[in-house]
This record gives C-alpha cells, sequence and structure tokens, in this order.
C-alpha cells in the first residue's frame, strides 16, 4: 500500500464479544480501525460481555443484538443486512458469526470477508456435544461464492479451509497481534506477588484459559505438584473461567494444593503474566493463542504443546519450549528447565524481546486495511497477503 487506506464504513460481526482469543483480537482490530480513521460498527450477535468503554471513546459503535435461539438467529439476518446497507465492507469472526453475518453482506449486496480461529473442528461442538464440523465446513463451501477472502490466523488452518472448498486463492493469512506499547504499560500497573501473597523467591506458572477439556489445566497442576516434590516452591496462577474448573479445583483440593490460585476472569491480566516465571498452555489443540504472543510481548518465557501454529511461533521466536500435546513427562521436564536454567531463561527472554514488534498490533491492523480495501474495490488479494 503506497499511502493511506480511504475512510470506509466498516461492519464487524462476532457471536459473542467477551474475554476469549478470537474476541480479544477483533477486540484490538476494531481499536486500531477506528484510530486509522475508518467508521466501524462492530455487531454481536448474542451479547457483549466485556468492558467496551475504550472502543466507544475511540469512535466505535457496538451494537448487541441480543438474541441466543437458532430461530432468532434466522430471523436476525435481516437485522444484520440494514447494518451491512450503512458499511462498505463487512467482516465476520467465527462460527457463527460468519454463517449469519455473511448472510446479511449478501442480502445488503456488500462485499463480506471472514477471520477463521478455529483449534480444530473436533472442538467445535454444540452444547450437547454434538459435532459442528459437517455444518461448518457446508456454509464454508457454500458460502465461499460471495466470500471475498478468508483470512487464517495459522498456517495449518489453510489446508483445513481448502478442504472444505475454500478458494486457495481467497485464502491469507495475518496472525494475531497486540497493541506492544499499551500491553507493556498496563503490566507495569499490574499486580505484584505481594499482592497475591507469593513469596519473592517462588517459581510461579501463570496459566491463562477457558476452562475446557482442550486447555490442559490440570497438567499445569500436576506438573507443579511434581516440581515441588523435587524441592522447588512452585506456584501456580490459573486465569479463567469454564466448564472443567470445578474438577480442577477438585483434583487440587485432593492434593493439598493451596500453592494454586483460581482467579477466575481478569482484567489485569498483563500484569500477571509480567510477575510469572513462565507462560504455559499444555493445549490438545489451538489456532494462534493470544496469551502466547502477549507472553512474548512481555518477555515471559513459555511452555505449552506442539498444537495449531504454536510450534511454530516458539520455533521461529525462540520465545520458549515446545513439547509434545498429551506428554506429561516431557511438559513437567521443559517447566523444570524453564523454571531453573537461568541461562535458558535469559536467553529465552532476549528472542522474545526481539521479536516482539512482529506481532505489534497496527503492523495487524494494516494488513486487514488492505484486505478491506480490496474488497470494497472489487481488486485481486495483494500478492504480499496470500497465504
Amino acid at each position: 500500500m503506497t499511502g493511506p487506506s480511504p475512510r470506509r464504513r466498516i461492519l464487524l460481526v462476532i457471536n459473542c464479544l467477551g474475554w476469549a482469543g478470537a474476541e480479544t483480537q477483533l477486540y484490538h482490530l476494531a481499536l486500531g480501525l477506528a484510530e486509522a480513521g475508518h467508521e466501524v460498527t462492530l455487531l454481536a450477535v448474542e451479547s457483549v460481555i466485556t468492558d467496551v468503554r475504550r472502543l466507544e471513546e475511540a469512535g466505535v459503535e457496538v451494537v448487541t443484538l441480543d438474541v441466543s435461539s437458532r430461530r432468532q438467529k434466522v430471523a436476525s439476518v435481516r437485522r444484520i443486512a440494514r447494518h451491512a446497507r450503512r458499511a462498505d465492507v463487512v467482516h465476520c469472526t467465527g462460527w457463527d458469526a460468519t454463517l449469519w453475518g455473511r448472510l446479511g453482506a449478501a442480502l445488503a449486496r456488500r462485499p463480506a470477508v471472514i477471520t477463521e480461529h478455529t483449534p480444530g473442528r473436533e472442538h467445535q461442538s454444540t452444547h450437547k456435544r454434538f459435532s459442528r464440523a459437517r455444518l461448518i465446513a457446508l456454509h464454508n463451501r457454500l458460502l465461499d461464492r460471495v466470500t471475498y477472502a478468508t483470512i487464517a490466523v495459522a498456517k495449518w488452518q489453510v489446508e483445513l479451509l481448502e478442504g472444505e472448498g475454500v478458494r486457495g486463492d481467497s485464502i491469507v493469512r495475518i496472525p494475531n497481534a497486540v497493541p506492544v506499547a499499551e500491553l507493556r504499560r498496563a503490566a507495569a500497573a499490574g499486580p505484584t506477588r505481594e499482592d497475591l501473597g507469593i513469596p519473592g523467591d517462588a517459581r510461579v506458572l501463570v496459566h491463562i484459559a477457558r476452562f475446557v477439556p482442550q486447555k490442559g489445566q490440570a497438567l499445569t497442576l500436576r506438573a507443579a505438584a511434581g516440581l515441588r516434590e523435587r524441592g522447588g516452591d512452585v506456584r501456580v496462577l490459573f486465569v479463567g473461567e469454564g466448564e472443567t474448573e470445578a474438577a480442577v479445583r477438585r483434583e487440587a483440593e485432593a492434593i493439598g494444593a493451596g500453592w494454586a490460585t483460581f482467579l477466575g476472569r481478569r482484567d489485569d491480566v498483563p500484569g500477571l503474566v509480567a510477575l510469572a516465571d513462565a507462560s504455559v498452555l499444555p493445549s490438545e489443540a489451538e489456532g494462534l493463542p493470544m496469551t502466547l504472543i502477549e507472553a512474548i510481548v512481555l518477555g515471559t518465557p513459555i511452555v505449552a504443546t506442539d498444537v495449531g501454529d504454536v510450534g511454530d511461533l516458539i520455533e521461529t521466536t525462540g520465545a520458549g519450549e515446545c513439547v509434545p500435546a498429551g506428554d506429561e513427562d516431557a511438559y513437567r521436564a521443559a517447566c523444570e528447565r524453564v523454571l531453573g536454567d537461568e541461562a535458558r531463561r535469559a536467553e529465552i527472554v532476549a528472542a522474545a524481546e526481539r521479536a516482539a514488534p512482529e506481532f505489534d498490533a497496527p503492523r495487524m491492523v494494516r494488513r486487514y486495511e488492505e484486505v478491506l480495501e480490496a474488497a470494497v474495490a472489487g481488486a485481486p488479494l495483494p500478492l504480499a497477503l496470500e497465504a
């Protein structure tokens, strides 16, 4: 792009705006687009459960349709279309906003762009545990003809999308990102170990994720217990809520893990990451986790499993240790290395500092601007952005 992007009216559609990674990424994108001078409307089909004052102060209009049932969502397509008619382009984030948002864009005759955040179709299911994989593949295949571009946040998603019938030449890869300077300021103003009752000489693991089976909080609990048995004062901070939290809490009580703290949802996550000795994520599946990008930016070493684009992220940045998913011994050993080897820690921190600029939000926003502008203009995707 040779000059600033023209001011555009952009409608961003998501199912629910909360604290999860895809939702956080969209928050940063909406804010960045507004600060770049675009007229941005963020439409949540179901609900908004996070503080949006910062978005509104930046000029983002936040709209909630407040619908939840399938019948209500079908009926909401016309409401989405009304908002789409006031926009130049519609962008949809995640299932099932990519269904309702694209239908609304098609009804309004506006170009549509979607972003895929899936950790794997096997992890996308109904509340009754029925797989949505075939349904999502079907709607991707049928709606691809009215989709200008599909943005993948992770390399591995490209093959999945092509297998579902998405045109390969319409797929763009744009990694997630965070506002580096802002995140670092927030970390500096965050809680101290004293605030949390953690001794200064203890080693701290922070595990930030929804409590769902794929995120592996129980593995972190057992890894820390094993390290403590070897004589170290290791503490764990769990940040998040969800369906498996009660089971992990019961396991913690059963082993007397007073050293494990369950913090629930927090709005001071950067400070928690910054005070930790390692940010851990032993997941069974991921796309490109925001929590690991935040750790890189804040210089906190990572220990995670080789799923999604995590292995590539750690290999290319040098920001931590990566082990096979489900290998508890390897995970515990990696935590021990990162916590106990000062030379290794210094090497990781230096590598993270070098890599941080690659994940700054303004860079991500500029790439989205290029895709959205090309969609409005009906131009080919910029060659530099092809997946």
